[in-house]
């Protein structure tokens, strides 16, 4: 059973992984279209003492470190642009 337990952490870790490319800049919107970040941008929120609601989830940035990590950076009170393209999301 722990096995199990293990492997499915591990491939739901693999997922995130694959999303973000290290050295990258994203806001959260970008994040949650690439790949299944909600709870970690939420935990990550949560070590910055910043708030969770869906407005610093979606307009928070992070930058993208090893195997998919994320480490905040900054909310963007206005908004985020930039989300589409291959460039660095910005704050508005």
């Amino acid at each position: 059973m722990k096995f199990v337990t293990i492997a499915i952490l591990a491939s739901a870790t693999a997922v995130v992984a694959d999303s973000c490319n290290r050295g990258g800049v994203y806001c959260g919107s970008s994040l949650l279209r690439k790949g299944n970040y909600r709870n970690h941008i939420i935990e990550t929120l949560k070590a910055a003492n910043q708030p969770t609601d869906e407005s610093h989830i979606q307009n928070s940035k992070f930058d993208c470190l090893d195997k998919g990590d994320i480490a905040y950076r900054e909310f963007c009170s206005r908004g985020c642009g930039g989300t589409d393209t291959e460039n660095p999301d910005y704050c508005l």
